[in-house]
Parts: C-alpha cells; sequence; structure tokens
C-alpha cells in the first residue's frame, strides 16, 4: 500500500511544473569594481528572499549606453529596468511610449522616501510617474591641493573668473597641467559651457532660453558663455591630446596627479581612483573642491549648483516583479551601503545619514542650500539640443568655433525641437 501512495506522490510530481521564475533585466552603467560587488550583493539578497525573482544585471559603458538606449528599447532586448538622467531624454522617452507608468504598482512606502523632487523628476508632462529617483550629484571643480602649492596658487585666488585665469597661467608657469579634459566624449566639455551659463544667465535665464523666447540661446550672457569658454581655452589649459582624450582618461590623469583640476561630478571621487594607474588615485588629505568662480555681473546665484537627479526607469513590458526588485534596490539599508562607502548621495530618506566621506557631506550641503539645482543641460533639454550642446562645447574647448557660431547653433536646435 505505501509502495502505490509513494508512487502516486512521484508521479503527481513529475506532473507539476517547475516552478516559474520572473526575470527582471536591469541595465546600469556602474564601472567601478567595488560598486558593482555591492550592486550583485543586494541583487543576490533580493533573489535569496524572493525566489520567483532572477535578476540580471547587465552593463553598458556610459556612452555606448547613450548611443544605444534608444534602439534597445525598441528591440525585444529591451531592458525591464534602466539608468537615467532624467530631464529631457526622460521626457522624449516616455512621449515616445518606451516606458511604463508605474503611480499603481509603486508603494506609498517606496513614493514617500524619494520626496517630492524625487517624485516629481520622473514624473512626465502626461501626469505619469515611470521611474524611481535614486541619488543627487553636483558637478565641481576637484583640486590636488599637493599641485597647488607646488605651482604657489593660493586656492582662495581663484574664486573670481580673473583669479582662476591668473591661476591656470601659474600652472602653465611652474610646468604643471592646469586642467583634465575628456574632450572626445564632449559631455565633460559641456561642464564648462553650463557651469558659465549657470554663473552668467541664471534659472530665469536659462528656462526662458529653453522655451525659445526672446533670443534664445543666441542671446548676450550665452554668447557671453561662449566668450569666457573660448578665453580658457586659448590659454591652452588641457592636457596634451586632450581632444582625443576619453573621461576615463582625464579621470585617470587627474587620479595620477598629472593635473591640477578636474571639472567633474561628485562620482570622480571613487572614478578617479578606479582610473588611476595605482588605483588608490589622490589621497583625501591632498584633494580638495573648489567653487567655481563668479563672474561680476552675471545673474546666476553663487549658490547655483549644476548636477543631476538620477534614477531608473521601467520599460514598457516591465513586470510588476520589476517594480518590487528597485524597491528593494532603492530601501533606505540598501542605499545607505552606497553612502557608507561614498559611491554617490542617495536620495532615499535617511540613507545619507551615514556619510562620513567629507567631500559627498559637503556636495550634499551644496545641492540642499542652493537656490536652483540645474539639471545636466545635455539631458535637460532633450537628446536633440543637447547633442549639439556636448558638440559645441567640444569645439569651445579646441577654440574651433565662434562664440556666436555656437550660441546660434544651440538656438537653431531649441526652435526645430518646438
Amino acid at each position: 500500500m505505501k509502495r502505490i501512495a509513494l508512487a502516486a506522490t512521484l508521479s503527481l510530481a513529475a506532473l507539476l511544473p517547475a516552478q516559474a521564475q520572473t526575470v527582471v533585466r536591469h541595465l546600469h552603467i556602474t564601472s567601478i569594481p567595488a560598486e558593482v560587488e555591492l550592486m550583485n550583493s543586494i541583487a543576490a539578497d533580493f533573489m535569496a528572499q524572493n525566489p520567483d525573482i532572477v535578476v540580471e544585471l547587465p552593463f553598458l559603458e556610459n556612452e555606448a549606453f547613450k548611443a544605444k538606449l534608444t534602439t534597445l528599447l525598441q528591440s525585444a532586448d529591451a531592458p525591464d529596468v534602466f539608468h537615467t538622467w532624467g530631464g529631457g531624454v526622460f521626457y522624449e522617452q516616455a512621449k515616445a511610449g518606451f516606458l511604463r507608468p508605474v503611480e499603481d504598482v509603486l508603494s506609498e512606502e517606496a513614493k514617500e522616501a524619494v520626496g517630492s523632487a524625487g517624485i516629481s523628476a520622473f514624473t512626465a508632462e502626461d501626469g505619469h510617474l515611470y521611474g524611481v529617483a535614486r541619488d543627487v550629484a553636483e558637478v565641481v571643480l576637484w583640486y590636488n591641493k599637493d599641485l597647488f602649492e607646488q605651482a604657489g596658487v593660493d586656492p582662495a585666488s581663484m574664486e573670481t573668473w580673473d583669479g582662476f585665469l591668473a591661476g591656470v597661467q601659474a600652472f602653465k608657469d611652474a610646468g604643471i597641467t592646469p586642467i583634465a579634459l575628456g574632450a572626445k566624449d564632449k559631455w565633460p566639455a559641456h561642464f564648462w559651457w553650463s557651469k558659465l551659463v549657470v554663473r552668467l544667465a541664471g534659472q530665469d535665464g536659462f528656462q526662458a532660453a529653453a522655451r525659445g523666447e526672446g533670443d534664445g540661446f543666441a542671446g548676450e550672457d550665452f554668447v557671453k558663455a561662449g566668450d569666457y569658454f573660448l578665453e580658457l581655452a586659448a590659454m591652452e589649459p588641457w592636457q596634451q591630446g586632450y581632444l582625443a582624450a576619453g573621461y576615463g582618461d582625464a579621470s585617470g590623469l587627474f587620479g595620477d596627479g598629472k593635473a591640477a583640476m578636474h571639472l567633474m561630478g561628485d562620482w570622480d571621487y571613487g572614478a578617479m581612483k578606479d582610473n588611476s594607474a595605482n588605483k588608490e588615485g589622490i589621497p583625501d588629505e591632498s584633494l580638495g573642491i573648489l567653487p567655481f568662480p563668479t563672474i561680476e555681473g552675471g545673474k546666476g546665484d553663487p549658490t547655483d549648483t549644476l548636477g543631476g537627479l538620477g534614477g531608473v526607469l521601467f520599460s514598457k513590458n516591465a513586470s510588476d516583479a520589476a517594480v518590487r526588485w528597485v524597491e528593494f534596490f532603492n530601501n533606505q539599508e540598501n542605499q545607505a551601503k552606497y553612502a557608507k562607502d561614498a559611491y554617490y548621495i542617495p536620495i532615499s530618506k535617511g540613507a545619507a545619514d551615514v556619510m562620513t566621506n567629507p567631500f559627498k557631506v559637503q556636495i550634499a550641503r551644496n545641492i540642499g542650500n542652493a537656490h536652483w539645482h540645474a539639471l545636466f543641460f545635455d539631458q535637460a533639454l532633450g537628446p536633440n539640443v543637447g547633442g549639439v550642446v556636448n558638440d559645441v562645447s567640444a569645439e569651445l574647448a579646441g577654440n574651433s568655433i565662434s562664440a556666436e557660431e555656437a550660441a546660434e547653433l544651440i538656438k537653431e536646435a531649441v526652435d526645430d525641437s518646438l
């Protein structure tokens, strides 16, 4: 009788299907090995708690990500979840129907964790919420204290544009490369134009130009921004071969102590170490952050910052399991791990409280005290206009275009997009 019962049980088990698993593909751009390891460990914890879900973490390098994402989103290989810097690019993706709204799936706890700024950043013009905010970032002027001392440059003297140019000349006189730049990737060059626009035009001027009002980006303040950029470029402040250097090259050059300054996002704290020859980069005691120089008569507020509010978006075929994964990944406990190791400044409430890295703490304070936290201009203005901004910025860095021509090209791109 027992044999009969056992045989029946085995037969029934053979007929039952294996437990179905939902695969969630989260496309990311994280390249620092230790940060990737942290992401993998969080995914492993999630899968251990949710055996019905498999999380895959495909990676694309920053430039490849930008180049391939639109095609990917229209293919059968579209990721369920993917990195975003928000802004105009996000609005275009929402308008094109590439995304899934999640306001009815995302928990209230997850919404409250990112606050109104996080919700607003990923709510499109149609009123739907398509993503989850993860972090805030700021573009800052990193500097090497040892090289400043070697050249006899007082960091405090760099607070004005004239003082900054005098400091650049002092570095050149001392035989030190003043500034590292990865112009091949173009977007690092656009930080210079953007920071000058933040100083000269301010929030109201930028937003009016983005709406195509008046002379738009061909207006006086934007031409001035180009002129100031060209004034700097004429001093040849960049390293040899900067036009063929990508972001990683410039980051490594700065991390190796071969350039005095690098205008880059706060993520460069870890990236310059990873891109340096010895993987240690500039020690904390030799590293500093300078405020971007003020410009007399500029309309921007001195507290204005430039940076990002990054996160993830859900593609149109994303499952509810993808939302569950992102809620887990973005919870306070897991985001505090990123804050603790200073990879980025998480937006999830309470997660940044554990930050001890003095640079990240300062940057979080900068953003918190900013009158205007401007989103990266190449993202805020959408892919078409942003691409033109990046193109002309690289040309301005190379002194191969006039300020008037650069301003007019950006205006034309905006006019075409309206």
